[in-house]
């Protein structure tokens, strides 16, 4: 699964003064071979050297995922993500080698639990020597303190990718505590696609592209469409308004459905990561849309307009393996097939 797209709801407002600087922490067991490695956290002049490494390693994975410059840049300056309080980065002769970092959702999943996301990755040459440990270590660490400030007295769980069947890091999470809690689906459907039909009427509804002026009225029901999803929690406004304003985002391609009274009852959005596949990064409807049809006929429209563009080779989205809403058949009959499948690993807070 793809980094940033967790970004969305992890967006937070604390005081430094309650954290406690990386430097402070704990010092780790050295591992084999990080003696001569330089630690420290990642910075804003960063992005060319993210790129790289998040290429090196989907390279090394199998799982085919890259990272655009712009998007990297995107990384480093989110909102509310403070690159000395929430990230770590470890160096061999100034280039970055190995980097992690830690969001925890403004509110809390639909449990009432804090939800810390820990995401980062070591190279491929520099792995088994013990970087990949002494990160996780200082992420949980960092992970409970900060949910801490966020949201005191809750209850919470850490949350990390265990990538694909058989990758490096998941004998490390197992030793660490971590059980493997969900599976998401990457899918792809092949484009161009002539015989795709014009997408269904439904009363009440029209099918239009999503303005620039459209980001509050597609935020309020991306919250309420997910406000029953597993893990989910409400995503803050600084964070959407970043999203709406990605370097990797399509609106041209994106589809809402608009009632009468101008309220957003489902939608498609749209992004771009790698040359000729477009990347559909958020699907959702509102409860009492449902059953109608809403999301057949705005993933139809964003399909057929992909395919009259001529841009693209395929269509990617990915999927909660376990969600019991039915969107894995509803992707089924519009053409999506299975590519790979993504591990999520999960550890209560302490």
């Amino acid at each position: 699964m793809r980094c940033p797209r967790a970004w969305l709801d992890t967006v937070r407002h604390v005081n430094d003064a309650d954290m406690m600087p990386v430097a402070d922490l704990p010092e780790p067991r050295e591992g084999r071979g990080s003696a001569d490695l330089t630690w420290d956290t990642l910075r804003p002049e960063d992005a060319e050297q993210l790129q790289a490494l998040f290429g090196d390693i989907a390279d090394a994975d199998g799982t085919g995922e890259t990272m655009p410059l712009e998007a990297a840049r995107d990384q480093l300056s989110l909102p509310g993500f403070d690159l000395a309080r929430d990230s770590l980065a470890v160096r061999d002769a100034g280039r970055l080698i190995a980097t992690a970092s830690v969001d925890v959702a403004t509110h809390p999943d639909r449990e009432g639990r804090a939800r810390v996301r820990l995401e980062g990755g070591v190279h491929p040459h520099y792995r088994r020597r013990g970087i990949g440990g002494r990160l996780l270590d200082r992420q949980q660490e960092m992970g409970r303190r900060l949910a801490e400030a966020v949201h005191p007295g809750r209850p919470g769980h850490l949350h990390v990718g265990g990538g694909l069947d058989g990758a490096d890091v998941r004998p490390l999470l197992t030793a660490r505590g971590f059980e493997q809690v969900r599976t998401f689906q990457e899918m792809l459907r092949p484009l161009p696609d002539e015989s795709l039909p014009e997408p269904a009427r439904i009363d009440g509804l029209e099918l239009v592209t999503p303005g620039e002026g459209e980001s509050a009225a597609v935020h309020a029901a991306h919250v309420e469409a997910f406000a029953d999803h597993w893990g989910s929690a409400p995503a803050s406004a600084d964070r959407w308004a970043r999203l709406w304003q990605a370097s990797t985002r399509r609106p041209e391609f994106s589809t809402i459905a608009r009632d009468a009274d101008g309220i957003v009852q489902g939608y498609v959005i749209t992004e771009v990561w790698q040359p000729r596949r477009l990347y559909i990064g958020l699907v959702g409807t509102r409860p009492g849309a449902r059953g109608r049809g809403v999301a057949t006929a705005t993933l139809t429209r964003t399909l057929r307009l992909a395919t009259r563009s001529g841009e693209f080779d395929d269509v990617e989205l990915e999927v909660d393996g376990e969600s019991l809403t039915g969107a894995t058949r509803l992707y089924g009959r519009l053409g999506f097939i299975l590519d790979k499948s993504f591990a999520l690993y999960s550890k209560e807070l302490s």
